[in-house]
């Protein structure tokens, strides 16, 4: 889980910083207080380190001679903050999925195919069908303990 404090959003006097350098590093020499407080409007919800992210992004990127507007600006730091997020979640199991019994996919229960013969048990005659039996790893089958183990 990302550090709370590093999704809280930018107060205004970071956001003022980033955006001087910016305004520095691509040569903005009209920046003043009130473009300050126009950009921190549209972007003062994003997180700081998002926003370094992105006006570094536009200070090293190739051809770009112009202040980004609002807008540019607002965009990358959407897709900066996506990218962010999904980074930071963790996979939902730290080992490829495996069954404990290949003979009953961890159901508990193993599928058997009679003839019609008293294989399934019944001493007179009858059509085929399908039936099932306990599998006996149910006691030490970790995944049917953790599902139905408890529930018998």
């Amino acid at each position: 889980m990302p550090d709370p404090l590093t999704l809280a959003p930018v107060t205004e006097q970071a956001f003022g910083a980033i955006f001087a350098r910016l305004a520095i590093q691509l040569g903005w020499r009209d920046a003043d207080l009130a473009s300050i407080q126009s950009y921190y409007a549209a972007l003062g919800t994003f997180p700081r380190v998002v926003l370094e992210t992105t006006a570094q992004v536009f200070a090293t990127e190739h051809g770009r001679r112009f202040f980004p507007s609002t807008a540019e600006w607002h965009e990358a730091a959407t897709q900066a903050r996506d990218r962010q997020m999904r980074q930071s979640l963790t996979l939902g199991r730290a080992e490829p999925w495996r069954e404990d019994c290949a003979a009953c996919g961890d159901t508990g229960w193993v599928c058997h195919e009679c003839d019609g013969t008293a294989l399934c048990g019944r001493p007179k005659a009858h059509a085929p069908h399908t039936y099932v039996t306990v599998c006996p790893c149910r006691p030490t089958n970790r995944t049917y303990q953790r599902h139905w183990g408890e529930r018998r």
